[in-house]
């Protein structure tokens, strides 16, 4: 999604990709008109003067990368021995 958010500079996404998306799958009967209508009341996103385009209301940060956000345990082998 990051990379569909930064593809333009004012980073609008087409609401024609966001219809495609598999959650967004089960509205795609009710048209992409009817998605621009419900996603301007919408306090986080806000949809172009044309009903073609999608965007965040509020700038968000770039995600990290996947080992930046992950946490390995490692086990540790002690080296004591009992005699």
């Amino acid at each position: 999604m990051w990379t569909l958010h930064t593809a333009n500079a004012e980073h609008w996404v087409s609401l024609a990709t966001v219809a495609s998306f598999k959650r967004m799958r089960d509205f795609s009967s009710f048209g992409l008109e009817w998605l621009a209508t419900a996603l301007q009341s919408s306090k986080e996103l806000e949809v172009d003067s044309e009903g073609k385009n999608v965007r965040r209301r509020h700038e968000i940060k770039e995600p990290k990368g996947q080992f930046e956000r992950s946490i390995y345990a490692v086990s540790a082998v002690s080296t004591f021995r009992y005699d």
